[in-house]
């Protein structure tokens, strides 16, 4: 069945990481059905205090015309005015735009959600991956996508190993199909990871968050030694700093109230609360500036990823000390 041209796209389910991939497979499908691989996208954060002008400005005719992909993330927390534009902006869409509109189906704008499905959105509904069976369903589902074969018994080996992040998950399944040719077994994942289970890229990323230095680099070395990939800790890293910002966003609230807000178990708020007090601002978006450095470095952009992994950890709770 030829993919369809579609003017306004609902993405719904309650994990942001889950979100966004589910958008990358929407652009993916738009842009093949418009025919042009390279459409441009332009992305607005709700969530954020330009987000009205920002997304006017997106969906707006363009002096020259000409086809373009909109985001809209963090739909949930729209304002008012946000939603409102929205709303009439999907009434009467642009044909030569794709407004792709990202939303938890919870928090303050939940009724947008339920809007947009009755205005004739498009609806991709965001896989529910809770219980360890689901995961196991996500990482085959991963290498899949990805072009290799694994059993169950391979994927819960991986889960064992890396841990339940979502994001670890899917870079660690990517990482092994081009490193094994695409046939995934239990056996693979063992000589892979070499028994590496107790080390958990998110330990290590919470250690060096947290601004422990010397604990970070101790378990940053050990999990080089065992082998994990210089990349998944690396998105770990920037993965445990975006949770501090959001969490530090988002005040004080009940993380049993936050948790669909912000697309994060209630305990995993509490836990990274603990270290989202104590960073600025200031420290913080520099952090992230050196976490996405890292991403580039390790991914061939520098001429060590072990030393480059090094120094962001030093760097990184440097920042941690910025008023």
């Amino acid at each position: 069945m030829p993919e369809l041209a579609e003017p306004v796209v609902l993405v719904i389910g309650d994990d942001e990481f889950l979100r966004s991939q589910t958008t990358e497979r929407v652009v993916a499908r738009q842009r093949k059905a418009r025919g042009n691989p390279d459409i441009p996208i332009e992305a607005v954060d709700a969530s954020t205090s330009d987000a009205l002008a920002a997304l006017s400005d997106a969906t707006s005719p363009a002096l020259f015309g000409g086809e373009r992909l909109v985001v809209l993330r963090s739909a949930e927390q729209a304002t008012k005015d946000l939603v409102a534009l929205v709303g009439e902006y999907a009434a009467a869409p642009d044909t030569e735009i794709c407004l792709i509109i990202e939303h938890s189906g919870a928090g303050r704008a939940k009724a947008l959600a339920t809007d947009l499905q009755k205005a004739g959105a498009l609806v991709e509904r965001v896989p529910t991956v809770k219980s360890a069976d689901d995961r196991v369903k996500y990482v085959r589902s991963e290498v899949a996508s990805a072009g290799g074969k694994i059993d169950s018994k391979a994927a819960a080996a991986l889960l064992d190993s890396v841990g339940e992040d979502l994001r670890a998950l899917s870079s660690a399944a990517r990482q092994l199909v081009a490193d094994s040719g695409g046939s995934i077994t239990v056996e693979t994942v063992q000589r892979y990871y070499r028994g590496r289970a107790d080390v958990k890229v998110y330990t290590v990323a919470d250690e060096i968050v947290g601004g422990r230095v010397q604990t970070g680099l101790e378990q940053l070395r050990w999990a080089l030694h065992e082998g994990i990939p210089e990349v998944v800790i690396a998105d770990a890293i920037a993965e445990s700093l975006r949770q501090v910002a959001k969490v530090a966003a988002a005040g004080r609230a009940d993380p049993n109230t936050l948790a669909g807000r912000l697309g994060m178990p209630a305990w995993k708020i509490r836990r990274v609360r603990q270290n989202a007090g104590q960073w600025t601002a200031p420290g913080l978006s520099k952090a992230m500036q050196l976490a996405a450095t890292l991403n580039a470095d390790v991914k061939g952009g520098a001429a060590s990823s072990q030393y480059a992994l090094e120094r962001a950890v030093v760097a990184i709770a440097e920042a941690k000390q910025i008023p």
